[in-house]
């Protein structure tokens, strides 16, 4: 009898995305955002739909922040253009195993209306 302390040092990476779908105009910049939780701590990377890794530079700007066991990851894309448009995975792995999310960036397009003293703003996304 008495006390005792459990202390869980095996766990595969899990994952979750807080937003699936991201929209963005041409021109923009956008941040997707992905979290994850392992232990041993895992090592986190984002591809393109490709299967390509991203690296920071230019036009990604990859980032990682820990807490423990737990890693948020934003990757920044600047200024969007057609190009941009498709599906970004985040990847999770350790000793334990791997798992990753898709994050699909689709187009935001804008068409101005103007009649007498009106604007009218319409987005529509690209079909």
């Amino acid at each position: 009898m008495g006390i005792y302390l459990c202390i869980a040092s095996n766990v595969p990476p899990m994952l979750s995305i807080p937003n699936q779908l991201e929209g963005a105009f041409v021109g923009q910049d956008v941040t997707l955002e992905c979290r994850t939780e392992a232990f041993p701590t895992s090592i986190n990377y984002w591809t393109t739909e490709r299967g390509d890794m991203i690296i920071s530079g230019d036009k990604y700007e990859s980032v990682a922040m820990d807490n423990g066991y737990k890693k948020y990851m934003m990757l920044k894309i600047r200024k969007v253009d057609k190009s941009d448009f498709g599906s970004y995975r985040c990847v999770a792995k350790n000793s334990l195993g791997e798992t990753d999310g898709v994050i699909k960036l689709e187009g935001k397009f804008s068409y101005y209306f103007r009649r007498q003293d009106q604007t009218l703003l319409l987005y529509i996304p690209e079909i």
